[in-house]
Parts: C-alpha cells; sequence; structure tokens
C-alpha cells in the first residue's frame, strides 16, 4: 500500500538528518495530537501567526494557506534548509511563510512581530513546540512583547504546564506560577504520552495556551523584572516564611540601591500588602504578590509602621 502524505512527511526528512540532543528536539508525529492542536489553536485567515521550533513541519503544514502571515523560527539550519524545500511556496492566494534561522533567545522579537505586521489593535499569535531545555525561558520572554501577542499554544514538559499553572498552596506553585498567572490567563489543551514524540522524551508532555491579561486587569503587572526578583527571593527557601525570605529584599524596586530590607522593614512591607509575615510563601495568591510589588515599589516612607 503507498505510503500516505503524512508518512513521506515524517520519512524524508528522517532520513537525511539526526534529531541533535543539543536542540532538545523531539518531533510531534502523533497525527491526531496536531490535529487537535490545529482546532483548539482556530486560525482565521486575518491571523498573523509566529510559529517557535517548526522541526519538520507538522503543523506549519497544517495552518498554511489559513492564516495572513506565518513566520516561523527555527535554530537547526538542516530543518530550515528541509522546509524550504518541502513547504508549498504558495497556498490559497496567501504569501509563502517566512522562515528564521535563530535563537530564539537571542532574536529580536519585537522586530520581528513588527515586521509581521502585529500592532496592539491587530497582535499577532503564537504556536510552539517547545524543547524542554528552554521552554520557561521561552514562554518568559514572549510574554515580555505581551502588548503585540493575543495568545500562545505551547507544548511544553508536563512538569513545567504543571508549574505553570499551579494553584496557590500546591507542591507545584512557586515563581513561575507567579510569574506567569500575573501576566496571562493559563489553561490546558492537550496531554501527551512520550510516543507521540521521535525520538521519544523520558517524560510527559502537555500544550497549554496562555492568554495575556488585558491592560487594566486586577491581576497582572506592568513591572516583570521587579515581580521577578522579588518572587525569586521570596520562593528561595520554601520552607521558612515570607518574612524570612524577604528580608534580603532590596530596599528599592528599581535597582538604585541593593541594600537589603532587613526584618523590620520586610515585615512592615508585608503588612502594608495586607499579608501575614509569618505566612509561607507558597501560600499567598498571585494577588497577594501583586499588591507586595505595589507596597515594595512605593517610597520606604510611606511604607506603614509594625504595631
Amino acid at each position: 500500500m503507498p505510503a500516505s502524505p503524512g508518512d513521506l512527511e515524517m520519512r524524508e526528512p528522517a532520513a537525511r538528518f539526526k534529531p541533535r540532543r543539543r536542540f532538545g528536539q523531539n518531533f510531534l508525529v502523533n497525527e491526531g495530537a496536531i490535529d487537535t492542536l490545529i482546532a483548539a489553536f482556530k486560525p482565521a485567515p486575518a491571523d498573523l501567526v509566529l510559529e517557535i521550533g517548526p522541526g519538520r513541519g507538522a503543523l506549519t503544514r497544517r495552518l498554511l494557506g489559513r492564516v495572513a502571515r506565518l513566520t516561523a523560527v527555527e535554530v537547526d539550519r538542516d530543518l530550515i534548509a528541509f522546509l524550504s524545500e518541502a513547504l508549498p511556496r504558495d497556498q490559497a492566494g496567501l504569501p509563502a511563510p517566512r522562515l528564521i534561522e535563530a535563537d530564539v533567545l537571542r532574536l529580536d522579537l519585537r522586530s520581528v512581530l513588527v515586521e509581521m505586521g502585529a500592532t496592539r489593535a491587530h497582535p499577532a499569535r503564537v504556536i510552539a513546540n517547545l524543547p524542554y531545555n528552554i521552554a520557561t525561558a521561552v514562554i518568559l520572554r514572549l510574554l515580555e512583547e505581551r502588548d503585540l501577542i493575543r495568545d500562545l499554544l505551547v507544548m511544553v514538559q508536563r512538569e513545567v504546564a504543571a508549574r505553570i499553572m499551579a494553584r496557590p498552596g500546591s507542591a507545584s506553585y512557586g515563581g513561575l506560577s507567579v510569574l506567569t498567572q500575573a501576566i496571562a490567563r493559563t489553561s490546558s489543551v492537550l496531554r501527551l504520552r512520550p510516543g507521540s514524540f521521535r525520538p521519544k522524551p523520558k517524560v510527559d508532555s502537555e500544550a497549554i495556551r496562555l492568554l495575556p491579561h488585558q491592560p487594566g486587569s486586577s491581576v497582572t503587572t506592568d513591572d516583570p523584572s521587579a515581580l521577578s526578583l522579588l518572587v525569586r527571593l521570596a520562593f528561595a527557601h520554601r520552607r521558612k516564611t515570607l518574612l524570612n525570605n524577604l528580608r534580603h529584599l532590596p530596599t528599592s524596586s528599581d535597582g538604585s540601591s541593593q541594600a537589603a530590607l532587613g526584618l523590620e522593614r520586610a515585615g512592615q512591607l508585608i503588612l502594608q500588602a495586607g499579608l501575614d509575615p509569618g505566612c509561607r510563601p507558597e501560600d499567598v495568591a498571585v494577588e497577594g504578590y501583586l499588591a507586595l510589588l505595589g507596597a515594595w515599589k512605593m517610597p520606604q516612607e510611606s511604607v506603614g509602621k509594625m504595631p
């Protein structure tokens, strides 16, 4: 029986090169899962889509001809060469995909989004099967450009997905949970076993959706860098209280002073945010950390005294 187009799609590149471990390549080959991801993504004719890590083009092929503009960023030059030959030049009268050979963490993402035509009124969309070793960094980097990004659908290691979506009080809840949830609403789309990929990873995977909060949302931040430092110190020692961890927080949120707050001023800050200095960091909701951030950014003389 002749091979199906899907079989040919996978066999041809496989014969030409081997996945590179240093790039964390695990290609999605489960056709049903690919269809489910595209159905969940719901590509529309006016969409501007940025794909990170197209690999062999499993998702790319299903987006072609269904969106206004498709840009794919791939670090592997051999895959770029394969995609340049294998992908249709034009489909349904729409432009051919733009392929960028680059490390996404070193790429000027904002320039790429602007070149795609993304604006605040018409933001781009992101879809990605991310290498596990850089998934967290890529997601946080993408969220820095949230004013030009409407949503993200990303495949990550299931453990990372659990940390991103974790609720307060759970073992998975930590700094990554706070950082992502302060910027975007998160939800699960699909869970996959290792057999859905080639080569098979040693862990399960999960596709998650991130929808950046709109300006003015009660759960959002306009200073993710300061929030990142705050939560990194807050969760530095999970078994210690919030007070003991935040005493090491710099007195200034803008970097103008590196002197630590100390116990007394850290306690004042925590009370100003409406929190209990004796609570554990994993028990503080995202809103609590945003309140802490707001109190930290206030002039220190305006922080109330501890009773």
